[in-house]
């Protein structure tokens, strides 16, 4: 094991459990494989597809519709079968989504298709996932852990980008979404190197209904995420129409990701040490403001500080918001608490999908949406 063999500054975990090591390799290569195509998958959309960005908003609101309500039947098969069995039968819903996405182009019917899957994915996914981090994670360093695990995300998410817009400027985004799904198909296997030890417990929903009476203003913390729908259906359309060409696209997003993925290990160390409600607060209000400056990024060297700046910023609410969740998810009933996070989650993408593609609708403005996101971020602040 990596923490064995050596002496890792206090930035980085230690002695991490066999399920989080398990977990941080799979994460590696499932997140490598979408970063080659997702920052570009809204361009294709817009570009290739030409969906006008109400279309491409609404048709991922359709995604967390579907993600609302099937989330506690995906939580209900990893309860039943183990988180690591949740994230393999997820695999297939993925990789079709990409398939019908790129089908779309002569068929926009088979968008409609696609975006049902991937709100299933979502469903298999991600109650698996937050699952098996909240309970394997250790208390002392869990900050730390999920800063490392972020670190992961953000650092093939620098290579995904780069070598995606390669890939696709140089032999077509059908080769990208080609070589992105046969990645993804890998990433289950590092989840199987060891037997999973799981002991079947049947969820319920009424125990995640609890959580919404008890903890209404996390609901609405939760549904901040709503800016998540803007920010990665919507800001790469504006830094396409700005930039122009994918290789350039990857380069900026690789370079201003980098930035953050360094900056994300010491906010992890700090969050362990910290109030992580102070964390998330002073960075809602930071990555608000950061939102509408975006109104004024109209230059390729105003996109790349606007993307830099906002990423750090984001990383201040989301390592200890994460990390607070984990806490309380592990305080209470796992998977229930899990399904809570998600479902709130989708609630705020799904009502900031139909807002936006309503306002740009009637607006035309990029302004518009940069606005809404920033009002969106100050939820956090009630997590």
């Amino acid at each position: 094991m990596l923490n064995n063999k050596l002496r890792l500054p206090s930035y980085f975990a230690q002695n991490l459990r066999t399920q989080i090591e398990e977990m941080y390799a799979s994460v590696a290569i499932a997140d490598f494989a979408m970063a080659l195509v997702a920052i570009f998958e809204p361009i294709f959309l817009y570009s290739v597809v030409h969906l006008s960005v109400s279309q491409i908003l609404l048709l991922n609101g359709l995604t967390y519709l579907v993600y609302i309500f099937a989330i506690p039947f995906g939580a209900r098969v990893s309860s039943l079968f183990g988180y690591a069995h949740g994230i393999l039968f997820s695999i297939p819903f993925q990789i079709l989504f990409w398939v019908f996405l790129y089908s779309g182009q002569e068929n926009h019917a088979l968008l409609l298709v696609g975006f049902v899957l991937y709100g299933i994915e979502k469903s298999l996914y991600w109650p698996a996932f937050h699952a098996s981090v909240a309970r394997f994670a250790q208390d002392q360093q869990r900050g730390r852990e999920f800063s490392v695990l972020y670190a992961i995300i953000n650092i093939v998410s620098i290579l995904g980008p780069f070598f995606g817009g390669v890939l696709s400027q140089n032999f077509g985004v059908r080769i990208t979404f080609v070589i992105a799904s046969g990645l993804y198909a890998l990433s289950f296997i590092p989840l199987f190197i060891q037997k999973e030890i799981f002991i079947p417990k049947a969820y319920q929903y009424r125990d995640t209904w609890e959580l919404y009476k008890n903890f209404p203003s996390k609901f609405l913390g939760y549904a901040g995420f709503g800016e998540e729908m803007l920010l990665l259906n919507m800001w790469p359309v504006y830094i396409f129409r700005v930039v122009r060409g994918y290789e350039k696209i990857g380069a900026l997003v690789t370079v201003a990701t980098l930035i953050a993925t360094i900056i994300a290990l010491f906010i992890g160390k700090i969050t362990d040490i910290y109030s992580k409600q102070a964390l998330i607060r002073i960075g809602a209000l930071l990555y608000s403001l950061f939102w509408f400056f975006r109104i004024t990024a109209t230059t390729v060297a105003s996109v790349f500080f606007a993307d830099s700046f906002s990423r750090t910023s984001k990383d201040l609410v989301f390592i200890p918001l994460s990390t607070v969740t984990y806490e309380r998810a592990n305080q209470n009933h796992i998977m229930p608490y899990a399904v809570f996070f998600e479902q709130s989650l989708a609630i705020g993408k799904l009502f900031a999908a139909i807002l936006g593609a309503i306002l740009f609708y009637f607006t035309g403005r990029f302004e518009v949406l940069f606005i809404v996101a920033g009002l969106f971020s100050l939820l956090y602040m009630l997590i």
